[in-house]
């Protein structure tokens, strides 16, 4: 009876208003028809019912059917997913630094830290009322630490040993993600290690809020919110090493659309910044607010015309307080297919460490393309920039640029050739020129050198791409004079990784009434052979001509790099090779680059690559001649055992030997094993590194292994489930 009364209430509910009646009506009253006859009448019901719905209905109706999976359930509070797991990790790291400074003393130091930590990790995802009202995911973890940490320095120990509680938690909110207004929320604890390379990993914790409210219309979008994070680093040498960054962010984002072809966009940005940076005790506290806006117009027959404006003001206050302001606007003609010309003005005002910048600048280019080989640039700017009120600095120039890609019966053929002309005049009684974010990859084999002459070196401020993080001198890079320039170069145990992009400010010796005429040629050809092989050519030539100066003498910057060179390609390995030739003012040298890489073995079973690079230098000028050897070598492999388990390791080696500087050499090895089978997982990671430098040796093993056992069966019998289903899995 009660599986009868509930397959009757199911089709009265979605049966149409006929057919309830037919259903109801008694079966005396009906003839007690026969299953199928009844059938039939329903179904004739039915269809008489639809055909009058469609009439009365607007001829652009639809009808929506969700499909039996997807219909929401009854309740309030429904839970989607879930997962239950015991988790296990254990930690060594065993590290060992000994360091010696001129005739002094050798010092050494041991570390040696344990940590075991035993937990649950709880996950859920559900839903209140539909997952269009409020839907959500959490992931909790709590459970126990233990830490024991021994140090030696020069024979004098300590020992230290900590236990506590530990709380990870990942919870993301999403409220009415499909209205015209939304919400989105989250609340995260982490922890995290950070690999770096020939240096221990470091131990990141990190705790995060934030929400924000979407709303939308029918040609605009807006965006407002705020977000919290900590991150503290551990893991350093020494403990005053160690990082702490506090950032409190609130935004406001809307983008308006009055046309297709029309749009503007507004945003604000609010961010306050208390850190601690490696090397010392001192915080820096700095505060941003930016305001921006963009303009995109696209005009013209077939909108080919585009007209698009920057403004942006930004103010910052604190330990690195500046002001900047900046309005581009551009303009692009299309003028045909093949020939388009661009208009832009820049207006550029900073105003740092008691200096009042402002630059205005011209830019105009033209870009022709006769057809699908060549292409022709034309260009031209004027530049105009004050230092306060006492020094004026002129710039004009232009160029062109043609290029050719054209096939050969053996290949391709690529051709670039440039030429361009700036001039130089400098106005006024000051002599103390300003840089702002000039950008460098520190790290590589060729040495990196700033722009400018006679720089100021106590006014070098480093910091990374997004002056989140402010390098310190000494400490992450050092600065080497060569001449009149100087070099910038990365210290490996600082927090500046390899390649990473630093942008410098400074402040320069700038010779005051001087006119100085630079002129520039470029050269690249290259052949592409079909059969792999790439033989290339490139000439860079820089000449300057300068006239007169009042104090600071006038430096002639004058280059001329030559590079040959051959590269061979195939579909799993290539190899190349080069020589370089450098003529220059500070540092010219000579060097022979050799490069390979091979797919040694690539399957869904195994891939093994392997990458080299190795370059020798030989320095000639008159500041600090010498002769340095540089080799990188990588190898990755990974592999699967079996059904169950993988392994993989990755091998970096690195020496360099400089004869003024030293040798310095550096390893780093990481091995990982994994398996899962079932509801098990086990990750074993072992990770050896070593960083010899010419005045110490820094090495150390760590150990990582987590174990990790989904209790998820557990959990299935503790579902809940709507009270109809739950009888029905009852029974």
């Amino acid at each position: 009876m009660r599986r009868f009364a509930a397959a009757a209430w199911c089709t009265i509910v979605v049966a149409p208003p006929v057919a309830i009646a037919a259903v109801a009506m008694p079966a005396a009253l009906t003839g007690a028809a026969a299953p199928a006859e009844a059938a039939k009448a329903l179904a004739r019901a039915v269809e008489a019912d639809d055909a009058t719905q469609h009439a009365n209905q607007p001829t652009n109706a639809t009808l929506e059917v969700q499909p039996d999976g997807e219909r929401t359930r009854p309740g309030l509070f429904h839970l989607h997913g879930s997962d239950l797991a015991f988790e296990f990790e254990s930690t060594l790291d065993r590290r060992r630094v000994g360091s010696s400074r001129g005739s002094g003393p050798q010092t050494t130091q041991r570390n040696r830290d344990l940590r075991f930590s035993e937990a649950l990790a709880l996950s859920l995802s559900g839903d209140v009322i539909s997952p269009d009202f409020l839907a959500w995911d959490l992931g909790l973890t709590f459970g126990l630490s233990q830490e024991r940490f021994h140090e030696d320095v020069s024979g004098i120990d300590r020992t230290d040993s900590d236990s506590g509680a530990l709380i990870e938690y990942d919870l993301s909110l999403e409220l009415l993600r499909s209205r015209p207004v939304s919400i989105s929320a989250y609340a995260r604890r982490t922890r995290d290690r950070v690999p770096r390379q020939f240096l221990p990993s470091l131990l990141e914790e990190a705790t995060e809020f934030g929400a924000t409210v979407f709303l939308s219309g029918d040609r605009w979008s807006a965006e407002l919110g705020f977000s919290l994070h900590d991150v503290d680093r551990s893991g350093n040498r020494l403990a005053e090493d160690d990082e702490h960054l506090d950032t409190r962010r609130f935004f406001a984002d809307a983008r308006f659309d009055p046309a297709d072809h029309h749009h503007l966009r507004l945003s604000f940005d609010h961010e306050r910044q208390d850190a601690e940076y490696q090397g010392g005790m001192e915080t820096f506290r700095t505060r941003r607010d930016e305001v921006r806006v963009e303009h995109d117009l696209a005009f013209g027959r077939e909108h080919r015309h585009r007209l698009d404006t920057v403004l942006r003001y930004n103010a910052e206050a604190g330990d690195l307080a500046r002001d900047e302001l900046e309005f581009t606007p551009r303009l692009t003609l299309k003028h045909s297919d093949r020939f388009q010309t661009s208009y832009r003005y820049s207006l550029w005002r900073s105003d740092q460490d008691a200096l009042d910048v402002t630059r205005h600048k011209i830019d105009v280019q033209g870009l022709y393309r006769p057809d699908e080989q060549w292409r022709f640039t034309l260009d031209g700017f004027w530049l105009r920039e004050r230092v306060d009120e006492d020094l004026e600095i002129h710039e004009a120039g232009g160029g062109i640029d043609a290029a050719l890609r054209r096939p050969t019966p053996w290949g391709e053929l690529s051709v670039n050739a440039a030429f361009t002309s700036q001039h130089r005049r400098t106005l006024g009684e000051a002599r103390g020129g300003v840089v702002r974010g000039e950008g460098h990859a520190l790290g590589g084999s060729r040495p990196v050198l700033l722009r400018q002459p006679d720089i100021i070196a106590p006014s070098i401020v480093a910091y990374d791409v997004d002056r989140r993080r402010i390098y310190a001198q000494g400490l992450d890079y050092l600065v080497v004079p060569v001449g009149r320039r100087i070099q910038v170069r990365r210290i490996r145990t600082g927090r500046i990784g390899p390649d990473d992009v630093v942008l410098f400010d400074y402040r320069y010796e700038v010779p005051t009434g001087s006119r100085v005429d630079s002129y520039r040629t470029d050269l690249y050809v290259e052949h592409a052979f079909s059969f792999g092989l790439t033989p290339y050519y490139s000439w860079e030539l820089r000449r300057e001509f300068a006239h007169g100066s009042r104090g600071v003498p006038v430096y002639e910057d004058n280059t001329d790099r030559h590079r040959i060179g051959l590269r061979y390609e195939r579909p799993r390995w290539s190899a190349g090779g080069e020589y370089e030739l450098f003529n220059d003012t500070h540092d010219p040298f000579e060097a022979i680059h050799l490069t390979a890489r091979a797919a040694l073995f690539q399957d869904r079973v195994h891939a093994l690559d392997l990458a080299g690079e190795l370059s020798r230098y030989r320095f000639t000028g008159e500041f600090d001649p010498r002769r340095v050897w540089w080799l990188n070598v990588d190898l990755a492999d990974r592999v699967q055992l079996n059904e169950y388990v993988s392994a993989s390791i990755s091998t970096t080696y690195h020496w360099e030997d400089d004869t003024l500087d030293g040798a310095t050499q550096g390893v780093d090895v990481a091995c990982g094993l994994h398996l899962v089978r079932g509801r098990l997982g086990v990750d074993l990671t072992v990770e050896y590194d070593l960083l010899r430098l010419p005045d110490s040796r820094e090495e150390g093993v760590g150990v990582w292994l987590n174990v990790r056992r989904s209790l998820g069966d557990l959990l299935a019998s503790a579902r809940t489930w709507p009270r109809g289903e739950r009888d029905a899995h009852a029974r």
